[in-house]
């Protein structure tokens, strides 16, 4: 599917809030040493007495077909590794199922939002996959294109020249050869940037990818292309409906840690809170290095279960996708589900990268589910649905549901016998994740894969 359609409808703020906690950021706010070390980096226009994290642009990234906003959590920390503020980090959420709307007008608000917070002029702008072809129509307009001081073009369609009316904004085109969903390819008069044998995910998560873009926004090399360890964590995000990102207003929200062998939550919730109206969520003072279940608990819907990696730095792009209604095109493809108690319903999401056939390997209880029916790289599938289709209490691994006729999702028939006091374990490429067997009518389980 090369062609991905990017008209939508509404506006979803995500405002990144700092970590509060103890850093060299706070020093480097009030030290001679931040203004030399940063000295090759432009100062806001409007705030020249700018020092530390504040000498950069603020940063907005708009997500591609059925994705949201966590496609740039791996970004997000790249930046602030190498010195960004947190706050500086914002995602566009936008419904790519839609048919109708003013997605220019609701992203120009955004920017406008952002740039009223941040107290500076003009933004850096990314768009990946059809998030492209919804930042080239928002350029197209002059006043547009004069809040936008460079436009990174990520994995999506060749245009005609550099974005803004006339190219009048600097634009990387960042592409790969090994992305079978968009057709990149060089723009006439951009900075043309191709990285091989990355996949259409790849080209917006890689260290190599996140190097051309802080080289192309601020001049210089990054100090790093490593994500940057921290003591004390804050997590945040959204919990926004699949496929449409209708944000989960007052859903309740649970984090437990998890022993990494069983899988089973270790003491007390580690934080229990709602969403706000627009299905933001934030939590400080967390520790790093320990897996940990996530539990979204929507006003009405089922209840998700997130089991994730783990963490190492602060990340603010930690999205949690409840079940949209019937009247959804995402909500017919899920309604399917089971619901009952006897059997588990899993999802494995890839997050940062597609899982290809031949290339990677990924396992669900020792069993391949990278075949080539399921995750032919022309798919570049990051989300399998796992489940007893045929409830006949075994593991088939025949095709369920009506994945199978989308990118990126595919469905396989494997039962998970809640009643079993084994853990289910998940192996993608050598990373392995032990998680409970919870029964389906007690929630759906997503295993994360960074």
């Amino acid at each position: 599917m090369r062609q991905l359609i990017y008209l939508c409808s509404g506006l979803f703020f995500f405002c990144l809030l700092s970590c509060v906690k103890t850093t060299n950021e706070s020093l480097l706010s009030t030290t001679e040493t931040a203004e030399t070390e940063r000295s090759a980096v432009t100062k806001l226009p409007d705030n020249s007495a700018a020092l530390g994290c504040d000498v950069y642009r603020p940063v907005i990234m708009v997500h591609g077909f059925l994705a949201s906003g966590d496609t740039w959590a791996k970004f997000a920390q790249y930046f602030t590794s190498n010195g960004y503020c947190n706050r500086q980090m914002y995602a566009f959420d936008w419904n790519s199922l839609a048919t109708g709307g003013n997605v220019s007008a609701a992203l120009d608000a955004f920017v406008d939002t952002v740039r009223a917070r941040t107290g500076s002029a003009q933004v850096d702008l990314i768009g990946h996959s059809a998030g492209g072809g919804t930042c080239y129509t928002y350029l197209n307009n002059l006043n547009a294109a004069a809040k936008v001081a460079h436009y990174v073009h990520v994995g999506s369609s060749t245009q005609s020249g550099p974005a803004g009316p006339g190219g009048s904004v600097p634009t990387l085109n960042l592409w790969s050869d090994g992305d079978l969903i968009a057709a990149g390819g060089n723009i006439t008069g951009a900075t043309n940037v191709m990285i091989p044998n990355l996949d259409h995910y790849q080209i917006a998560t890689s260290a190599g990818s996140f190097f051309e873009v802080f080289k192309f926004f601020n001049n210089t090399e990054p100090a790093t292309t490593d994500i940057g360890a921290e003591t004390i964590i804050c997590l945040g995000g959204r919990a926004l409906t699949f496929g449409e990102n209708q944000p989960a207003a007052n859903a309740e929200i649970t984090l437990w840690y998890l022993d990494p062998v069983t899988g089973a939550r270790v003491g007390n919730a580690a934080a229990t809170l709602n969403t706000s109206v627009d299905g933001r969520w934030f939590v400080a003072d967390l520790q790093p290095n320990r897996p940990m279940e996530i539990v979204v608990d929507p006003v009405t819907g089922r209840t998700i279960h997130y089991f994730r990696e783990p963490f190492i730095r602060t990340n603010n792009f930690v999205y949690l996708r409840t079940l949209p209604g019937l009247a959804s095109p995402a909500g017919i493809l899920l309604a399917g589900l089971p619901n009952n108690a006897n059997q588990s319903v899993f999802n494995c999401f890839s997050a940062s990268q597609g899982v290809l056939n031949g290339r990677d390997s990924l396992k669900a209880d020792g069993n391949f589910i990278n075949t080539a029916q399921f995750a032919p790289p022309s798919k570049t599938a990051i989300s399998f649905f796992l489940y007893d289709g045929n409830n006949n209490a075994t593991t088939d691994l025949t095709a369920v549901g009506l994945f199978g006729t989308f990118p990126f999702l595919a469905g396989v028939d494997c039962f998970f016998n809640p009643t079993s006091a084994t853990p289910a374990t998940f192996q993608l490429n050598g990373r392995t994740l032990n998680v409970p067997k919870i029964p389906s009518n007690q929630g759906i389980e997503v295993v994360v894969f960074d």
